[in-house]
């Protein structure tokens, strides 16, 4: 009987300790469960391209790393100087369609490009040059022995299917854009809609989306620099990225993303739960990647 009754207790343990295993797993396996693919000092932007690539700007180390999906380091761009190819305060990325890499140098005055390899471009200044000479699209970085540098202070840069880039810049609060054939030109917001703020910027469909913490709003331009609208959105001042992902306009905040379309306007508020305030997100179509200022996170796609 007392055998019995130990058997009996022993198959119960061994039923809970499965079912307890089976819990468990069942966790690990739980959608909202966030995996750490890489760390950083002071994340400020984050990027994926056609490949699946992934761009994170580190301010803190000036640079940016490339990475693949499950985290694995690839290449490492920059470094702290003035130099053609070095940063200071790298602020912004755009991998547009993976063969060339777009890279706002906040305090360098200029936006850096990169090829597909990570080869150094040329440079476009943002503001008046710190050396005689125009604000022309081909500058000699480093050819004469002399860096390139500006006084602006761009801090978004995105590339539209035109070949036109567009950049913000902070120091002037206007909205800038360059072809690729070397025409440069001025968009900003007049009047009541002067951007007081500006922090980040996306494209898509024609339309510009330019966020803007002064107010906390998302403005909507034409590519000509005429305001569209204001998007219909609750207040968003701790607004931090802007981004595009299959026609829809992610609006990136310090705890929680908000998804827009044209055509239905908020369709989706997702809340992060992270222990630190979100800087960044994006996605390749399979999965969600979430940046911190320390931590690059995957979890299981929206």
């Amino acid at each position: 009987m007392v055998v019995r009754v130990v058997l009996v207790a022993a198959l119960s343990m061994a039923v809970l300790g499965s079912a307890s295993l089976a819990a468990v797993a069942q966790e690990a396996r739980s959608p909202t469960q966030e995996m750490v693919l890489a760390r950083f000092d002071d994340a400020r932007a984050l990027a994926v391209d056609p490949r699946g690539r992934l761009y994170v700007a580190d301010a803190a180390r000036d640079v940016v790393e490339i990475l693949g999906p499950r985290g694995q380091r690839r290449t490492v761009l920059g470094g702290s100087g003035m130099q053609a190819g070095a940063f200071d305060t790298p602020a912004d990325i755009d991998p547009t369609n993976g063969q060339v890499l777009l890279v706002a140098d906040t305090y360098n005055g200029r936006v850096q490009r990169f090829s597909e390899d990570g080869q150094y471009l040329e440079s476009l200044p943002i503001g008046r040059l710190d050396r005689e000479g125009g604000a022309e699209w081909r500058v000699p970085d480093g050819a004469d022995g002399r860096a390139v540098r500006a006084d602006g202070r761009p801090v978004a840069v995105v590339r539209d299917d035109e070949g036109s880039i567009f950049v913000l810049d902070q120091r002037t609060r206007r909205l800038l854009t360059w072809s690729d054939m070397g025409r440069g030109g001025q968009l900003t917001a007049t009047g009541a809609n002067r951007l007081q703020e500006p922090v980040a910027l996306a494209v898509g469909g024609g339309r510009l989306y330019v966020a803007d913490t002064g107010r906390g709003v998302v403005w909507v331009f034409d590519t000509f620099g005429t305001v569209v609208q204001r998007l219909s959105l609750p207040p968003v001042p701790t607004v931090r990225a802007l981004s595009m992902h299959q026609g829809r306009l992610w609006i990136v905040c310090a705890n929680r993303v908000l998804v827009w379309t044209r055509g239905e306007g908020l369709v989706a508020e997702h809340s992060t739960g992270l222990s630190e305030p979100l800087v960044d997100a994006a996605s390749d179509g399979r999965y969600t990647y979430l940046l911190t200022e320390t931590r690059l996170l995957r979890r299981p796609g929206w």
